[in-house]
Parts: C-alpha cells; sequence; structure tokens
C-alpha cells in the first residue's frame, strides 16, 4: 500500500527540521562560549591552565612604596630611624617574613655572626718632644675602626715607607716603637697587622693626600692606629717626634640574618638569584638604599606568587644582612655554600643586585660587565649576557641608560668573586652628576646623585618615584626572562668552570672593608688601600 503525502505536508516537515536544527546549532554555540569563559574564569580565578604572565606589567610603584613605608615605620623607635644591625634591623627582617609567610614560596632564615666595633671615649694623639703639641681629633687625625682601648706613651716615631714587608722596617727599629707608615701599594689591614707583629707599640698612617680618610685596622688590633693627612704625615717623618697616642673603642659580637625565598616550580639545578641589602647604615632608615631595592625584590616575589608564575629554571629571592659592614651577609651566604654545599652552589646559575635604584638626582645604571675584568676575569663572559638583556630591555621601552663601575661594592661581590656570572641596576649614590648626565636624565648637575646617602634624610621623601618605577619594571622584566629562558641560563651558567673560587677565599677580607662602614652609630667610610 502506498503513502501519499502533499506539498504542503513536505514544506511543513522541512521547515520543523530547519528550524530544530538552528535551535541545535544555538544552543551548542552557547554551550561552547559559556565552557570557555568558565575556563576563563577559573584560569583567572584557580591558575589552573598555565597563561602567560607578565611580571613587569603588574609591578606598581604604588605597591613598592608601601612596603618603603612600612620598613621606615617599623624602626622609627630607633635612634636616627636606622634599620642598621643590632638598631632596626630586625624589624626589616620581621615585615619581610610577615609578608611572604602568605605565599607559598620556601621561605627560609639564615643566621649568622657579626662583629660590629663601636667608637668610645676620644682618642689622643700628641707630640711630646721637640714640640709639645695636642692634634685635634677628626681635624688633625682620626682613628682607626677595629682598634680598641690601647695606649702607646712617649715613644719614638720611626718611618717604615709603605710598612708592607719586613724588609720595610729599617735596623734601627726596636720594639716599643711607634711605626710612620705611608699609605699605598697594599691594604691597610696588612699594614697594621706587620706592624703589631713587628713589636710596635702603635701606627701612624699618612695619606698621600692633604686629607684625612678612614680605614680599618686587622682584626685582633691591640694597638693605638690613627690616620693622619699627607701634610701632617711629611711634618713628622721630618723630625720622627716622641708621640702619645691612645685610643678607644670596643667590639661587639651580634647575630642577624639573611632571608631566602625560592620558587617551587623550576630546574633546581638552574637557580637565578634575586639579591638585595636589607640594611641601612645607623644614621638613617636607608629608604633608597637600600630599601628601594629590598621593597621592588618583596613585590616581586608576592607578584610571582600571586599570579602564579611558574618559571623554567627556580628563582631565589634574597635579602642580605649587614651589607653596610662589608657585605657580610652575602659572604656568609656564598662561602657557606664553598664550604658546606658545593653542589647547590653549583646549581645557582646567576645573581641580580638591585642596590639603590630610586635615586632622587638618578642616572639609569646597568653594571658594566667588562669593568670588572681585571679583577673576576672568569664572570665576564657571562655577566655580559646578562648586561645584554638588560641592555634590550632598556632599548625595547626606548628608555636611556648608561653604564656603571662592576667593581664588588655591594652583594653581587661574593658571587663574582666566586665565579658566580652577576649583574645589576644602580641609580647613584654620593657620586656627583656631570653636564652630561644632567642632558641624558634631567635633574641636577654638580651635585649628588643621592644628596642623602648614609644620611638621616634617607626617607620615603628621598625616593624618585618615576625613577624607581622604571627601574623596577625592568628589573622584573629581565628577571622573567632569565626565569623563563633555559637555554640562555644554562649558556650563562656554564660560561665559565669556576676553577677561580679560590680568588673568593683570599680576597673575602678584603673586599669587606672596600666602600664599607663600620660601627654601632658613628659609621665611618672605609678605605681599602
Amino acid at each position: 500500500m502506498s503513502t501519499y503525502t502533499s506539498l504542503d505536508d513536505q514544506t511543513t516537515e522541512k521547515s520543523i527540521r530547519s528550524s530544530s536544527n538552528k535551535r541545535t546549532f544555538v544552543l551548542v554555540g552557547v554551550l561552547f562560549i559559556t565552557i570557555i569563559v568558565v575556563i576563563i574564569i577559573l584560569v583567572a580565578v584557580f591558575g589552573g591552565i598555565s597563561g602567560p604572565v607578565n611580571l613587569s606589567a603588574k609591578l606598581n610603584a604604588n605597591d613598592i612604596m608601601k612596603h618603603l613605608r612600612e620598613l621606615q615605620d617599623a624602626a622609627a623607635d630607633q635612634p636616627n630611624g636606622s634599620r642598621a644591625v643590632a638598631l632596626g634591623y630586625n624589624s626589616s627582617v620581621a615585615y619581610i617574613l610577615s609578608q611572604l609567610n602568605s605565599t607559598k614560596l620556601n621561605v627560609s632564615v639564615q643566621h649568622f655572626p657579626v662583629s660590629i666595633w663601636s667608637a668610645g671615649a676620644t682618642p689622643i694623639f700628641k707630640q711630646n718632644y721637640p714640640l709639645v703639641i695636642d692634634y685635634k681629633n677628626q681635624v688633625d687625625f682620626q682613628q682607626f675602626t677595629y682598634t680598641v682601648n690601647a695606649v702607646s706613651v712617649n715613644q719614638t716615631l720611626v718611618s717604615v715607607g709603605l710598612g708592607c714587608t719586613d724588609s720595610d722596617y729599617p735596623p734601627s727599629w726596636v720594639p716599643g716603637n711607634i711605626a710612620l707608615i705611608q699609605r699605598g701599594d697594599c691594604n691597610f689591614v696588612d699594614k697594621t697587622g706587620l706592624a703589631q707583629s713587628k713589636g710596635a707599640s702603635g701606627a701612624v698612617v699618612y695619606n698621600t693626600s692633604p686629607s684625612l680618610f678612614s680605614a680599618r685596622a686587622h682584626d685582633g688590633c691591640a694597638i693605638p692606629v690613627i690616620a693622619v693627612s699627607s701634610t701632617l704625615g711629611y711634618g713628622l717623618l721630618e723630625t720622627l717626634p716622641l708621640l702619645t697616642i691612645e685610643t678607644y673603642g670596643s667590639i661587639n659580637t651580634y647575630i642577624t640574618s639573611n632571608i631566602i625565598a625560592d620558587t617551587i616550580d623550576g630546574r633546581s639545578d638552574r637557580v637565578v638569584v634575586w639579591g638585595s641589602h636589607l640594611d641601612s647604615v645607623p644614621a638613617g632608615p636607608g629608604i633608597n638604599d637600600n630599601g628601594s631595592g629590598s621593597a621592588t625584590n618583596l613585590q616581586v616575589a608576592l607578584l610571582v606568587d600571586k599570579l602564579k608564575y611558574k618559571p623554567k629554571n627556580k628563582l631565589r629571592f634574597c635579602w642580605w644582612g649587614a651589607e653596610e659592614i662589608g657585605l657580610l651577609g652575602s659572604q656568609f651566604y656564598v662561602q657557606n655554600l664553598l664550604d658546606n654545599d658545593r653542589e647547590e652552589y653549583k646549581r645557582i646559575a646567576l645573581n641580580l643586585n638591585f642596590d639603590m635604584i630610586g635615586s632622587p638626582n638618578f642616572f639609569r645604571g646597568i653594571y658594566q660587565a667588562s669593568s670588572g675584568a681585571a679583577d673576576f676575569p672568569s664572570i665576564v663572559n657571562g655577566s655580559s649576557m646578562i648586561q645584554d638583556v638588560f641592555e634590550e630591555e632598556f632599548n625595547s621601552r626606548q628608555i636611556s641608560y648608561n653604564f656603571t663601575s662592576f667593581d664588588g661594592r655591594s652583594d653581587y661581590g661574593p658571587f663574582i668573586a666566586a665565579g658566580i656570572p652577576a649583574l645589576g641596576l644602580f641609580t647613584g649614590a654620593e657620586g656627583i652628576k656631570s653636564i652630561d648626565y644632567r642632558t641624558q636624565f634631567g635633574g641636577l648637575a654638580n651635585a649628588a646623585y643621592d644628596p642623602c646617602y648614609h644620611l638621616i634624610c634617607d626617607t620615603v621623601d628621598n625616593i624618585h618615584v618615576d625613577a624607581l618605577s622604571q627601574m623596577s619594571q625592568i628589573a622584573a622584566a629581565v628577571f622573567q626572562k632569565l626565569g623563563d629562558n633555559e637555554e640562555l641560563v644554562d649558556k650563562i651558567a656554564k660560561s665559565n668552570n669556576r676553577t677561580d673560587t679560590y680568588v673568593y677565599k683570599k680576597r673575602a677580607h678584603l673586599m669587606e672593608l672596600e666602600g664599607k662602614y663600620v660601627g654601632t652609630y658613628d659609621y665611618h667610610e672605609l678605605e681599602l688601600m
């Protein structure tokens, strides 16, 4: 039996099927869009799917300034608002830890001892014969730091030239004499140590210029040691009078600390270290030096956690203690690896150092890798590769920059001395801005980059926020590039075989003297030679 369907029925059936197909298509489309939206929400809220993270774009100078205000306020009850070891440093440590403990970073605290010298009573220096002269402290002479209570009364001054070797001491020398030593050729530690070993009852070190200078005596110095100008030094050389020297000081030992925070993700055999010193000098709160670097360090660490950034190379955030008394925190960290954990030492690919990146009369400085060639030749190639990344970042943003000396003056010093490539940024300290730099960077020529360097006025008001913003964002961008680029970091890590690690141990004590400050309330700038 056949079935007959009219043309109208066929048309109606086709219309129904078409309408049904359209509804199905719309429903599938809506469902697809809903799934996409849910995935986006999951990524945003839970980080369930790894997507592009831009640390630099999310880094806001206002957040860094908030940390700086917290660091300043935490030590407000200390003399000069100082965050120095033995003063307000522990409050800075507590603040950093309070922020890090809410993250998923692996946080640890590394304790170490430091010895800090404090000046005592006013030192005395006088000539007894052939003239009677009382010299003025801080005008005619200056006591060496790390000299303690010691007296040499009415003793003969004998010239020993540079005082660097036994042969410098003349046949007329007898124990009990006071050594007159010319500055130069060897470091002050060697000069004072040799003088004491030769039986000197004291030492007078004279400058090669008509100005006073500050320096440190050797550890265990038991004789009075003072510094004088070249003018007074040459005068004493002519007459070699009888002198009396009295110095006063004490040395106290404190336990201080470094803070270390690692990402969970990333290759553990290619660690990229971000370091910044957390302490200040006793003279002030040190908000530019180096709250600026430490607060940036902290905010980047918090962003890494918040954004669930998963680097390919492990990232390590470090806040060093006791930098201002000789890079002691970073020295302890590196020396501890060399002595006790060589495998971990080998895992560190490179170090980035950010010390003073918000100077009010700033320049934008990249450490120049090649300037470290004389003392640290093995790290030049690897450090130059890091320099290239910094230059590329500045150029891509069309921000002008220049170079600054890579001399080991900050906490990258122990790393490069141990054969670990390093680099970083710097906006200037006590140096004077040239006319050329004023043209390039603005600001005031013939004025210090940071007129509040190591002074009580180094507060949040001393920060150039725009400079801090630019430098911190570039620091974060380079840090992330190195965190993401396995091939480059592997190449940097293999740029030397680290056979010169003995250089660190040889130079460690000398490096602690270079350009650094000592003392509890009265730090003096130290000069190495």
